[in-house]
């Protein structure tokens, strides 16, 4: 088998473990009506499990980043999915709301230890400038496509009769099946799994410290307004009096629509500078963002994903200007565009939660705020440099 096969393969199988952890990540979001009532939380307690779950799950990606890129990226991968699936489907049997913290917090680590090895091997075997971009779109998009699954997968298992949450931990076959496809199938070259005592990382990252700064509070930003709208669509759709189901519907569409903005922010990289992509998605996505908050029915649909669409588009851009300023850190680069800022996002999304309690456990104003974010965001892009933007195809 010829090594293009051999890479195509171990691309694919990364991008599914990628869309299986993530659909671990995202069980929490449609289920939180549930624990609001069983555990009577206010919005406060709902931002602090947002943020152990963004600080398990994201933050500590820095960490298993900086250990691959010392070590062997194969154990962080193959262990991901299976650490993931088993507590995640767990969270229906919490007794308290600590005992739901401490699951979390594990479930989490399983999530972290994935993401950033699995996207620095997705770029690395995809090599550099546009072939990059479009392979970190597919990667991120499938992802992106098991996290829109994961509220609709939750809100089934917990509200089926034939399943509930006793039955649950089942589900956590996903995991197995998938860390044993990883372990068979993901090969990495030679040179990736020696140790790396040669790199040191912070010598690596300090002639690009300026623009991984930028980045990273773009991402951090955009991330912000991301887990907010995430985790407080379900709240909105039951102050709607809507049912549970109908809230994992709308986080589905939602997050199937960051997915599709993700592909086609990859994909329209080969053609349009990554700096216009990041500044232009950006400023679109506030206003749809805004928008839904305000109507209802197929006019709520159409903002649902339009904004999705746009504050995903520059994903791929934002991770490929990471990669490509460090390429003998990786993995580090990942970690710091897909699980620190995302941390520190989950971290800012608390006080969202204490802003929604200030307004009488109304959703609706800290939504809105959160959704002038992606406008720093483009302002801050506007100092990224052109050396970073990919070649233009023609």
């Amino acid at each position: 088998m010829d090594n293009s096969r051999i890479n195509k393969i171990s691309v694919a199988v990364i991008a599914l473990g990628h869309g299986v952890t993530d659909l671990f990540a995202n069980f929490l979001a449609s289920l939180l009506p549930v624990f609001v009532d069983k555990f009577s939380l206010s919005k406060t307690s709902i931002g602090v499990m947002i943020s152990v779950m963004g600080i398990s799950g994201s933050m500590f990606q820095v960490v298993f980043g900086y250990l691959g890129d010392r070590w062997s990226r194969k154990l962080f991968i193959v262990s991901g999915p299976i650490i993931a699936g088993i507590f995640m489907t767990f969270i229906g049997l919490a007794p308290s709301y600590h005992a739901l913290i401490v699951i979390l917090l594990i479930g989490g680590l399983g999530v972290s230890a994935f993401h950033p090895h699995a996207a620095s091997t997705a770029g690395d075997m995809a090599g550099t400038g546009k072939n990059r971009d479009f392979s970190l779109a597919v990667f991120m998009a499938i992802g992106t496509i098991g996290y829109a699954l994961g509220p609709l997968f939750a809100a089934y298992l917990m509200s089926s009769p034939f399943i509930g949450p006793k039955r649950m931990p089942y589900a956590s076959i996903l995991g197995i099946v998938t860390t044993i496809l990883l372990y068979k199938y993901v090969s990495l070259k030679k040179e990736t799994v020696q140790k790396r005592e040669s790199v040191k990382i912070l010598q690596v990252i300090k002639p690009e410290i300026k623009l991984l700064t930028i980045l990273f509070i773009i991402v951090t930003l955009r991330s912000t307004t991301t887990i907010v709208y995430v985790n407080f669509l379900s709240l909105l759709i039951k102050q709607r009096d809507l049912s549970l189901m109908i809230g994992a519907i709308v986080l589905f569409i939602f997050s199937l629509s960051t997915a599709l903005g993700t592909f086609l922010g990859g994909y329209v990289s080969r053609w349009v500078s990554r700096k216009s992509i990041i500044i232009y998605s950006m400023l679109l996505s506030s206003p749809f963002l805004i928008s839904l908050l305000y109507t209802n029915g197929v006019i709520f649909v159409i903002f649902l994903l339009l904004s999705g669409m746009m504050i995903s588009f520059a994903n791929p851009a934002n991770l490929a200007i990471a990669q490509e300023a460090i390429p003998k850190g990786a993995s580090t680069a990942s970690s710091l565009m897909m699980g620190a800022s995302w941390g520190v996002a989950a971290i800012i999304a608390m006080f969202f939660g204490v802003i929604a309690d200030f307004f009488g456990g109304n959703v609706v104003p800290a939504m809105a705020i959160s959704a002038f974010l992606p406008i720093l965001a483009a302002v801050s892009a506007i100092s990224i440099p052109r050396k970073t933007m990919a070649p233009i195809s023609r």
